[in-house]
């Protein structure tokens, strides 16, 4: 997990040089297998630590995971914002059930699932905050829409899902055991034959999500989309562990539902998300 010194900084105060602060998390458990000084696109320079997060302590795979431990560290106070009540002030509760149905009928394999639709969007280039965000860590740029998804999941160790609305068939989304020998392709350009075992986000006619580890073409964000549906949900982490060894498929997203993700941050993070898109 690589972590940018400056982005910890926004939550919570760090008065001692990174040396200090890499040894200071090492003693905690979370040992640094690498320090560096990363150069940004524009010749800023950013400092980055690579840190050996264990599969017991999932809840370090993020900045604001990781400014928890810090803040105790270093008895300074944790500064969190609260996008959730942020985002039903500005816009507001709108029921989505004549827009999209969600129907989930695996429950125990997916307690939780939150679908929020965002609106008229316009895809394109991400902000240079953003970008530079990402780069420190080892991420690519996609667009503004992807980017941000990976951002918060950075940030809050949330995977995120976005979905061209006007590509889900159906106006629905299904969670939902895979048929045998049901054909998915993933973003990542592989072909797969799914197994009944494999548990799949679909729409109205086929899956549109291998869930937990990774989204499909067939309702990818693109330029020409203008309507997303915002996933984010918890899946169980030894269905997600087996389906990603079985298909072939590792994904930052698969990494942290297989160590466990706190349900409770489920909406916060989507909130965040919508948030950032709407800016």
């Amino acid at each position: 997990m690589k972590v940018q010194v400056d982005w910890l900084k926004e939550y919570t105060e760090i008065d001692v040089p990174t040396k200090q602060l890499g040894h200071a998390l090492t003693m905690a458990g979370l040992e640094i297998e690498s320090h560096e000084t990363v150069d940004l696109p524009d010749g800023e320079k950013s400092e980055v630590l690579e840190l050996n997060v264990t599969p017991n302590r999932g809840y370090c795979l993020s900045h604001i995971g990781v400014a928890r431990e810090v803040s105790a560290l270093l008895k300074k106070p944790l500064k969190l914002s609260d996008p959730i009540t942020t985002l039903s002030t500005e816009a507001g509760a709108v029921s989505l059930e004549d827009r999209i149905s969600v129907e989930n009928l695996e429950p125990e394999l997916c307690p939780r699932y939150c679908a929020l639709e965002i609106e008229n969007i316009k895809v394109g280039p991400s902000p240079k905050w953003l970008k530079d965000r990402l780069f420190a860590i080892g991420l690519r740029p996609i667009n503004n829409i992807v980017d941000i998804t990976n951002f918060v999941m950075m940030e809050y160790g949330q995977p995120l899902h976005a979905f061209d609305r006007d590509l889900l068939s159906g106006n629905k989304i299904v969670i939902r055991r895979a048929k045998k020998g049901e054909p998915f392709a993933s973003l990542d350009g592989t072909q797969l034959k799914l197994e009944q075992d494999a548990l799949v986000i679909a729409d109205g006619e086929r899956p549109v999500a291998l869930a937990g580890i990774m989204g499909g073409t067939n309702s990818q964000v693109s330029e020409t989309t203008r309507h997303v549906v915002l996933e984010s949900a918890c899946f169980d982490s030894a269905t997600i562990r087996k389906g990603s060894k079985k298909y072939g498929l590792r994904s930052d997203s698969s990494y942290r539902f297989e160590r466990g993700v706190d349900w409770k941050g489920v909406v916060s993070a989507q909130a965040r998300a919508a948030l950032l898109i709407k800016d």
